[in-house]
């Protein structure tokens, strides 16, 4: 990666990446690559940085599916975006179970003796 304004660097240094979804898909230089790259494409993609080079435009075009990805770390953000959106559509998917009262409120069983 090319030399980097201040800001940018600042995203670099903070850690860890808050994945929000579950890292067992990730294969460990995917996994390495979004530990150590992560805050800062996140920042990026948001809108938070500007980009600075023609490296930060191509991954802007990754992430909106206009390019394809040429590195590793191109390649976790976008298993990470996909991670996100099916473990999002799972969690929709699966209805809340209720178990049905009735009415009837149970036993406080701490303060009942027999």
């Amino acid at each position: 990666m090319s030399a980097l304004p201040p800001d940018h660097r600042a995203y670099l240094r903070q850690q860890p990446f808050d994945f929000c979804c579950s890292t067992e898909v990730f294969p460990p230089e995917e996994r390495d690559a979004l530990e150590k790259l992560g805050n800062w494409m996140e920042a990026l993609t948001t809108g938070v940085l500007r980009p600075v080079n023609a490296e930060h435009e191509h991954f802007l075009r990754v992430d909106r599916d206009e390019a394809d990805p040429v590195t590793v770390a191109e390649r976790a953000w976008l298993r990470l975006k996909g991670r996100r959106e099916y473990e999002q559509e799972q969690a929709v998917a699966r209805p809340v179970e209720r178990k049905e009262d009735y009415g009837i409120v149970d036993w406080d069983k701490d303060r009942c003796w027999w």
